[in-house]
C-alpha cells in the first residue's frame, strides 16, 4: 500500500480521531491536531504507518500537550 504523495499536505492542521488500534503504543482513543509529518521516520514502515506530531486534544477540544504518534495509513482514509 502506498500513501498518496499529497497525504502529508492534506493532514497538516487537521484534527484526527483515532481508535486505539489505529496508532501504535496507544491504549486509548486519540484526538490529534497534526502539526508535522516525520518523513524521515515514516519511510521505514513501508507506507503502512506514518509518524505524525501534533497537539493532543481532550473531549472538549482543549489542548492536552504535544506528542508524536505512529499512525496506520489505512486509518487516515477512514477519518475523511
Amino acid at each position: 500500500m502506498s500513501a498518496p504523495p499529497t497525504l502529508p499536505d492534506a493532514l497538516l492542521g487537521r484534527v484526527l480521531t483515532l481508535g486505539k488500534e489505529d496508532w501504535r503504543y496507544g491504549c486509548r482513543r486519540l484526538r490529534l491536531r497534526v502539526e508535522q509529518v516525520r518523513h524521515d521516520l515514516s519511510r521505514y514502515y513501508d507506507n503502512e504507518w506514518i509518524w505524525l506530531v501534533g497537539e493532543t486534544l481532550g473531549p472538549d477540544g482543549a489542548p492536552q500537550g504535544r506528542m508524536g504518534a505512529l499512525v496506520r495509513v489505512a486509518a487516515l482514509a477512514a477519518t475523511d
